[in-house]
């Protein structure tokens, strides 16, 4: 939500990921389930480690820090 409005997270992300991507760096961004706030996190590795920015994000996921929430009507 941003105000009243509610806004898909995993659209809206990309806008904050592209510029460090245009860099060449990797990065995942990965929503923070707070309510009422809508949050997230970036993660930012190395040149070409990929597999870094993903085993961060996955370990976030499995502790229950970060959330993406399915959409509706899936």
């Amino acid at each position: 939500m941003f105000g009243d409005t509610e806004l898909p997270v995993r659209a809206n992300l990309g806008i904050y990921t592209q510029p460090i991507s245009f860099i060449g760096l990797p990065v995942a961004a990965v929503p923070v389930p707070l309510e009422p706030l809508a949050m997230g996190v970036q993660i930012i590795a190395a040149p070409w480690r990929e597999d870094i920015a993903l085993r961060v994000a996955f370990a976030l996921e499995r502790a229950g820090v970060v959330a993406a929430p399915r959409p509706r009507g899936l």
